[in-house]
């Protein structure tokens, strides 16, 4: 053998075992077996909650499968209901009128469902989308608002973000 082969070996083994050291010293666990491990406890342990969780997937898919059948019979009744108004909206209607306060760090959310609950709006997800909309975001302007069922959502809109109308 060469002696530039046995110094290169020798270094090798000084490089492994100086590492072996770090890792020993600094806790590392650089994939050597330091204790017999405890895989078969941890299997049970683990195929328990599986079972437990597969129990309650099923549990839930159930569930989900039952309500369906609930909303589609809701689904049929504002059906008719619509009819209805669209039947009233042909009479003379009330003008419902509320005062809306805008507040600091108010939300598109929170400003479409107080218009619902005042029956101004029939439907806050579309007046939320509108205030989401680039053209209204960000420019809530805070204040109190008259505000009636007679405006459309765009006028709203322009009324509390303060945009020419």
């Amino acid at each position: 053998m060469k002696m530039s082969a046995i110094r290169a070996f020798g270094i090798a083994l000084f490089l492994v075992g100086a590492l072996l050291a770090l890792a020993a010293r600094f806790d590392l666990n650089i994939g050597l077996p330091t204790k017999a491990s405890q895989n078969t406890d941890n299997v049970e342990e683990l195929q328990k909650k599986l079972d437990q969780a597969n129990k309650e997937i099923a549990l839930l898919k159930e569930q989900a499968k039952q309500p369906s059948k609930e909303t589609n019979q809701k689904t049929d009744t504002p059906k008719t209901t619509t009819k209805e108004n669209q039947k009233s909206a042909d009479a003379p209607a009330k003008d419902t009128t509320m005062s809306l306060q805008i507040y600091s760090g108010i939300t598109p959310y929170i400003v479409a469902q107080k218009l619902e609950d005042g029956s101004i709006i029939d439907n806050s997800v579309e007046m939320e989308l509108l205030l989401a909309n680039p053209k209204y975001a960000r420019s809530l302007q805070i204040g109190s608002y008259e505000v009636n069922s007679s405006m459309s959502l765009e006028e709203i809109a322009k009324l509390i973000t303060g945009k020419k109308q």
